[in-house]
């Protein structure tokens, strides 16, 4: 038993309480002593929101960085699809203005340089 068990242990035994009535009754206090209070809940509480906030800010962090990095990479595939774009239309005009020669050179400037 611990001191708050034995204290009462003895205080019950004074009162003139059965032993095994007093041992099971200071058994019985020195459980409770690991019950939570409504304090102890509340406490818990704000520390788990607080950790809860440090890590969605955190999150926040991370996607933002990661929204950055794919707008980037998206920037880059707009670019080479407007390359791509240009190349095409350049062989298209050759294509349709009929001239097999001219697409020949276009071609060759084109995508050998």
């Amino acid at each position: 038993m611990g001191v708050i068990s034995t204290e009462m242990y003895e205080a019950l035994l004074l009162a003139h309480v059965p032993e095994d009535k007093a041992k099971a009754a200071a058994a019985e206090v020195a459980r409770s002593q690991d019950v939570a209070s409504k304090s102890d809940v509340l406490e818990l509480g704000a520390q788990l929101q607080v950790e809860m906030d440090k890590r969605f800010t955190e999150m926040d962090k991370r996607f933002a960085e990661l929204r950055s990095e794919m707008d980037k990479r998206f920037a880059e595939m707009d670019k080479r699809f407007a390359e791509m774009d240009k190349s095409l239309a350049v062989v298209r005009f050759a294509v349709f203005s009929g001239g097999s020669i001219i697409l020949a050179l276009l071609i060759k400037l084109v995508f050998f340089p």
